[in-house]
């Protein structure tokens, strides 16, 4: 069937109309509703018609592509099984930026490995100008199919009628606003307009139907500019260039620029110059190193009782456990953050030395290192003694969270100081990506109310009121601690009653959530309890 489609002359009619079918789809899942299952439903049904329409542009699969594929299913499943909302919405956003990516990895005009930073700007690219160009070939393949019975040149008339009418509309929006405020009979006339447009706006199915058409442009639009890429200028005078002489042309089979020769060279043919990257002079990097670790050892030995007296309960004199928490925890992070640009620079950046300089680089390498280790192990240790007097929030949780990443990066830059074949980069973005996947299923409010609670056993303090705002996620360990231990606990989630039932009358299917299914059923019991 796919290579039927591929062969097929009529394979960007096809193409179209499948993306109009997706675009009914994409309406029914996501017009009115709120995202639920509905969203790992369509990703999957995305990937399904990329597959279908776009096989042959596709580079052979890697376990990157596969490793991909389960991150972005992995954080679209997480709109069915969980509810904080923080994350939707930054879900919301990196589950289609890591599907652009990967689309462009796949399929990209330009072949980029997938640790490039150019890839970036591949995907821009398809994004925009390639998806964008396209827009037109929906007219014409509008115009081809329903002009079928009609001559070239009216199939041609008709065509630049619609361009006439599109290009038309700028300048009459522009026009009639002019007219309107030059002419008050004139205004008079058009104010009529608005009122009848609100009427066709809420006529049943008008709002679906524009909904339909514009998704599936925007969605042939993506895919066909993967299926025939355009190639600028400057590309085509370069490659004329290496071709010595050739004239590019436009193969209509795999829809892939081709060159054939037109004639002698009249230029002697150019052979690539190689350029050296950009590397920086070890002696530089060396003093910059010796330097700054000459400051984080006299730092760390002269505040080491500081930085960890508090752990056996030693405080710093007049100073209180917030405000030893507080004082020095984001410059911490921030120096923190800062030798991590200096490891990746020092580590990707510089120019190899003798085996001495070797040794001494990595020395110095490892030193800050160290030093960053117990910079972060102090930033971690402050947070946590001011959780234990203040409790646990969102942003604790996750700054935590961060810092447990930074470790992460500091062990693997460790590793990659000894062991040199270590694609650093490569790892950091896998790192990364499993980073972020393991934060959505971790189960942050549940993990927040399961530490306040200990933290109520252990010093007879918590916010009430703060864990009955957390999400639904939490709702079934909540009711059971209110129940329990907590009957106040009960009043203050009954009070939020409304906010996490969210019109469950209303709800159909595409917005099924489990975690939300879950807290309304607890809740349920909770009032007849």
């Amino acid at each position: 069937m796919i290579d039927k489609i591929m062969a097929s002359p009529h394979r960007a009619l096809i193409t179209l109309l499948s993306a109009w079918m997706l675009a009914i789809i994409h309406q029914y899942l996501f017009y009115g509703n709120e995202i639920g299952v509905s969203y790992p439903i369509f990703v999957i049904l995305f990937y399904v018609f990329v597959y279908l329409f776009a096989q042959d542009r596709m580079r052979s699969f890697k376990f990157i592509d596969a490793f991909v594929a389960a991150v972005v299913l992995l954080l679209s499943l997480t709109f069915l099984l969980y509810d904080n909302e923080l994350l939707r919405v930054l879900n919301f956003l990196v589950v289609p930026g890591v599907i652009i990516l990967h689309m462009t990895y796949l399929m990209g005009r330009k072949q980029k490995q997938w640790w490039e930073i150019g890839l970036i700007g591949t995907a821009i690219d398809h994004l925009l100008p390639q998806a964008i160009r396209h827009w037109g070939t929906v007219a014409a393949i509008a115009v081809r199919a329903g002009g079928r019975g009609m001559g070239k040149s009216q199939k041609t008339v008709v065509f630049k009628v619609l361009i006439g009418l599109v290009a038309s509309l700028p300048i009459l929006i522009v026009v009639v606003a002019l007219l309107s405020s030059a002419d008050g009979v004139f205004d008079q006339y058009l104010a009529g307009f608005p009122e009848w447009l609100n009427q066709l706006a809420f006529t049943p199915g008008i709002p679906r139907i524009i909904w339909i058409v514009i998704a599936g442009v925007l969605l042939f639009g993506y895919v066909w500019g993967f299926v025939q890429p355009m190639q600028y200028e400057a590309e085509k005078r370069a490659n004329a260039h290496w071709k010595n002489g050739a004239a590019p042309t436009v193969d209509k089979r795999d829809h892939t620029y081709v060159f054939s020769p037109v004639g002698p060279a009249t230029e002697p043919e150019r052979t690539p110059v190689h350029r050296e990257p950009f590397r920086l002079d070890p002696i530089i990097v060396g003093t910059m190193l010796i330097v700054i670790n000459v400051v984080y050892v006299l730092f760390v030995l002269v505040q080491f009782s500081y930085l960890f007296g508090a752990g056996e309960g030693q405080l710093p004199v007049d100073l209180s456990y917030a405000e030893y928490a507080r004082s020095g925890f984001a410059e911490l992070i921030l120096v923190t953050g800062i030798n991590f640009c200096i490891l990746i620079v020092a580590l990707q950046y510089t120019r190899p030395s003798g085996r001495a300089g070797s040794i001494v680089h990595q020395v110095l390498l490892l030193i800050l290192v160290s030093c960053s280790a117990i910079m972060l192990y102090s930033a971690f240790m402050r947070l946590n003694l001011y959780e234990q007097a203040y409790g646990y929030t969102y942003i604790r949780f996750l700054v935590h969270a961060f810092m447990i990443f930074l470790a992460l990066l500091l062990l693997i830059a460790g590793l990659r100081i000894r062991y040199t074949s270590i694609p650093l980069i490569r790892w950091y973005i896998v790192l990364a990506l499993t980073a972020y996947v393991a934060v959505n299923y971790v189960g942050m409010d549940n993990r927040i109310a399961e530490l306040n609670i200990e933290r109520y056993h252990q010093t007879g303090n918590i916010d009430a009121t703060y864990l009955a705002s957390l999400s639904a996620d939490a709702v079934p360990l909540l009711r059971a601690f209110a129940l329990e231990e907590y009957p106040d606990l009960k009043r203050e989630m009954l009070e939020r009653q409304a906010y996490l039932e969210m019109d469950t009358s209303d709800r159909s299917w595409p917005s099924y959530n489990v975690a939300r299914h879950r807290a309304e059923l607890e809740m349920s019991k909770l009032r007849t309890e």
